[in-house]
């Protein structure tokens, strides 16, 4: 098993490797610094999706590896818009997802965990 740190100011690994899998940690519309970044759905969406792009890259692997997500939306007002900009980051097919609502972290409307292969 292989921890990747993370950066952020918060008590967890940015993804741990195990058993041909990556696991990232939840994803929100965060900056480096941990800095939550507010805007559209549209917009969080895009910068999630960016995020784990990255840190696929930085543990060796990419968004074409994805085989699972859980997606956590703040209402569910925001489904189609989130669909829409969920399009654009998986060019090479969409892995399996559940999507449920809750409450989420810093008033951010959308989380997003991904499990990929490593």
């Amino acid at each position: 098993m292989k921890r990747y740190p993370g950066s952020l100011p918060f008590p967890f690994a940015r993804a741990v490797e195990a058993n041909g899998f990556l696991f990232l940690s939840g994803q929100m519309s965060m900056n480096a610094q941990g800095e939550p970044v507010r805007g559209t759905i549209e917009e969080q969406t895009r910068t999630i999706l960016q995020n784990i792009a990255d840190t696929l890259e930085a543990c060796g692997s990419s968004v074409s590896q994805v085989v699972k997500a859980t997606v956590w939306l703040s209402d569910i007002a925001h489904f189609q818009a989130f669909n829409d900009a969920w399009r654009t980051g998986f060019p090479d097919g969409f892995p399996a997802r559940t999507t449920v609502v809750s409450q989420l972290a810093f008033g951010l409307d959308v989380e997003v965990e991904v499990m990929a292969l490593a």
